[in-house]
C-alpha cells in the first residue's frame, strides 16, 4: 500500500488524503454525532412528558389525601338509612320491583335477597349500582335460569360495612 502511495503524484496523493479527511469527518458525524443529537434531544422531550405526569400524579394524590382526610364517601355509604330500606329502594328504582320476593336481614350489616323472574342485565346493573353508590357488596350469589328468556330466579346476600 505504501508503495502505491508512493508511486502516486502529489497531487494524486492530496486529493487522496483529502477524500480521507472528508471520509472521517462524514463518518464521525453520521455514526458518532447525529445520534447522539438525537438521543439528546429526544431526552429532552421524554423528561419534559414524563415531568407532567409527575405533576399530574402529584395533584391526584394531593385530591385522594383530601378526599380521605375530609371522609371520602360523600355520596357513597348509606346515608343514616338501614340496609334493608337501602336495598329495597334500590332495587324498587332498578326496575326489579316485580321480582323482589323477599328482603330480610341477616346480622347486623347483611341482608338476604331473593328475586324470581327478574332481569338478568338489571340485577347486574343493580349489584354493581349498589357496591358504587353506597358500597354495598355481594358476597353470596345463586343463580338460576327462569322460564323467559333472559330471567333469572336469585338468591343474593349483600354486606356493608357502614352503619
Amino acid at each position: 500500500m505504501k508503495e502505491w502511495l508512493a508511486n502516486l503524484a502529489p497531487r494524486e496523493r492530496r486529493i487522496l488524503v483529502g477524500g480521507a479527511v472528508v471520509l472521517v469527518l462524514l463518518l464521525f458525524y453520521l455514526i458518532i454525532w447525529q445520534p447522539l443529537h438525537t438521543g439528546v434531544a429526544q431526552m429532552r422531550t421524554s423528561v419534559a412528558e414524563q415531568r407532567d405526569t409527575l405533576r399530574w400524579m402529584r395533584e391526584a394524590a394531593a385530591e385522594v389525601k383530601s378526599l380521605a382526610t375530609s371522609g371520602g364517601q360523600g355520596s357513597a355509604g348509606l346515608g343514616g338509612r338501614s340496609l334493608l330500606a337501602v336495598v329495597d329502594q334500590s332495587a324498587r328504582s332498578s326496575n326489579l320491583g316485580p321480582a323482589l320476593k323477599r328482603v330480610e336481614p341477616e346480622g347486623q350489616n347483611s341482608v338476604r335477597v331473593r328475586l324470581e323472574g327478574a332481569s338478568f342485565d338489571a340485577m347486574v346493573g343493580w349489584l354493581s349500582g349498589l357496591a358504587r353508590s353506597s358500597q354495598v357488596f355481594a358476597t353470596s350469589l345463586s343463580i338460576e335460569r327462569a322460564d323467559a328468556n333472559g330471567q333469572v330466579d336469585a338468591r343474593v346476600t349483600l354486606h356493608t360495612d357502614s352503619e
